[in-house]
This record gives structure tokens, sequence and C-alpha cells, in this order.
């Protein structure tokens, strides 16, 4: 792949009407509908690379594949690990010649990973990676377009990084309700609601019973 000037980053949530992505027990399929699913998959599709961090990974073990698209291109499956505790018998590390990228801290420990033929490691020079860092590592990679899947912290990182071009929500007529269940968004020091992220909506499209929102930040 030949290195980018710039990545275009879409961050991309399936919420529940009150921003819900799990109950206060984790439980969060399914959401959304089959028509919904199909639409995430389109947008794997047209992407380079997706990225989630750890917690998705060891909560829901996703395989970050392209499935049910006619043509269907599964992008490299990127995740922020910090502390490399990610299992080897994870689905991602499916040898599937897609590229996989783990992305670790400085105090992680070493370890031994799985032989992939297209498996990259980078160590951030700090104990958390920084997105602005993680993108000029993905850059180098060739990386033009990214999907943002989270979870809830991950999303917040990328808000706070100013690096998000789109945002992608699914949302359905469901309500979960609780401060215990997890919301799609991390806590971003928002003290005043004039400082609250504003967005422009695009649009808004239906989704069998669910809705596809296009928007991006003001």
């Amino acid at each position: 792949m030949k290195p980018s000037t710039r990545i275009k980053v879409t961050l991309k949530a399936a919420i529940t009407v009150d921003g819900k992505i799990a109950t206060r027990l984790g439980h969060s399929k399914w959401i959304t509908g089959d028509a919904a699913r199909q639409k995430s998959h389109q947008l794997r599709h047209e992407n380079d690379a997706i990225l989630v961090g750890i917690n998705t990974v060891l909560k829901d073990d996703p395989e970050l594949t392209v499935r049910g698209i006619e043509g269907g291109r599964s992008p490299a499956r990127v995740v922020l690990d910090s502390k490399a505790c990610i299992p080897e018998q994870s689905r991602i590390f499916h040898n599937d010649g897609v590229p996989v990228i783990i992305i670790t801290g400085n105090q992680a420990p070493s370890r031994s990973w799985p032989e992939l033929e297209k498996l990259n490691i980078f160590v951030a020079p700090t104990k958390t990676p920084d997105v602005l860092w993680i993108m000029a590592k993905l850059k180098k990679l060739g990386v033009k377009s990214l999907l943002v899947e989270g979870g809830s912290l991950i999303h917040a990182s990328f808000l706070k990084s100013n690096c998000v071009d789109q945002l992608a929500f699914i949302l359905a007529p469901k309500i979960i309700g609780g401060q215990a269940a997890l919301s799609w968004c991390g806590d971003l020091k928002v003290e005043n609601v004039n400082d609250a992220c504003q967005l422009d909506i695009i649009s808004i499209t239906p989704l069998g019973d669910d809705w596809f929102i296009s928007a991006k930040l003001k």
C-alpha cells in the first residue's frame, strides 16, 4: 500500500435512543436488526482498516470481517491493547491474509504472538497509545480510511483528538436506561452544555426498524 496524505476517520456506533451500547451487565446482542448489521458490514467494506479497543475484543470476540456483501473486502484489523493482554485464540487472529495490527503501550509485558503472515505489533512510546501517534503509524502502512467501532473509551479518545471526519450512528428504537448501562462515548470532560460537541446531521435513512444517521462535527 502506498502512503496516503491523510486518513479519513469514521466513528461508528450502534445505539439505543438513550445512547446505550450495552446493558449494565454488558449484554449488547443485538441492539439493531438485520438491515442495520448489513449496513455495518458495508461500512467495513468501504474502509481500509477497522479499529477497536481491547475491551471490545475481550467482551465480544469479534471477527471484524466483511460478510454478506457481494465482492466485499475485509479491512485491516487494528486493536488498541495497551497491556498486550489479547488472548491468542481471539477470532481477529484468523489467518485469512488480512493484515492484523496490535498496538500496545510501552509498559506492556513481552509475550509471544500468533504466527500470522500479516501481523504487525507496534509499541507506543507511552503507557497508553496516543491517537495521533496511532494515526501516524497507520498512515505509514498506507491506510487511507479508518472505521472506528469503539468501544466507549476509544470513541471518546478519537473525539478528543479532533481527528474524526464523520460519525455513523445506527439508532435502534429501544431504551435501556440506567446510569450503569454503557454509553457509546466515554467522558469528554464537558462541564458546560455550550462546550459539547456540535454535530451537523447529513442524512437520516431508515434501515428496517432502525435508523442510520450520518453526521459531521461542526
